[in-house]
């Protein structure tokens, strides 16, 4: 990726309704990970941007996506307050095309991360944002720990601020205000939408 690239991902994201967005490629030019872990592809749009700016820094990246992709109900995509991705053959072709070092897993985190354990891996910077629903963040939370290193950086999606009835239900908001703040560093980061 050449600096036109980058600075053309970082103008999109400052201008854009997902502002958001620009917090989590400003934090992978600050920590220039070796290995990429994300809970929800999605389209693969964030997958692709998040190889591309920390290939800049680490050629060898490692890519690992979560995902249900096709094994997506609509009584479960109602239930986590989600959407329909696109199938993990279309995001494999998007990616493979950026690394050779991309890993899809298809199914739910529940049983997906809990296998993935067994491969001993341990990953640099962490984005959550697969299912919505608490209880689904909270799993995704806890084992992405166990395959995280003392200098993990996680990154969740979905912190509401302004609709306390879905707060109840939704989001990390639950999650992060029961975290140890001796243990972890915690910071809203400052691009919101």
């Amino acid at each position: 990726m050449n600096t036109f690239k980058l600075l053309y991902i970082l103008l999109k994201y400052s201008i854009s309704s997902t502002k958001r967005y620009l917090s989590l490629f400003l934090l992978i030019i600050k920590y220039k990970p070796k290995s990429i872990l994300e809970i929800g592809v999605y389209r693969g749009i964030r997958s692709a941007e998040m190889i591309s700016v920390a290939k800049i820094f680490n050629k060898n990246l490692s890519f690992y996506g979560f995902d249900l992709f096709k094994k997506l109900t609509k009584k479960r995509k109602n239930y986590e307050l989600s959407k329909f991705p696109l199938s993990q053959n279309e995001i494999n072709l998007k990616l493979s095309k950026l690394s050779n070092n991309t890993n899809l897993f298809s199914g739910n985190t529940k049983k997906t991360l809990k296998k993935f354990l067994k491969k001993k891996v341990k990953v640099d910077f962490v984005f959550i944002d697969g299912g919505h629903h608490i209880n689904t963040i909270m799993n995704d939370w806890k084992y992405s720990l166990k395959i995280s290193n003392k200098k993990t950086i996680f990154i969740f999606d979905d912190y509401y601020t302004n609709n306390m009835s879905l707060i109840k239900k939704y989001g990390c908001n639950k999650l992060i205000s029961s975290l140890n703040k001796k243990k972890f560093e915690i910071k809203i980061l400052p691009f919101t939408d």
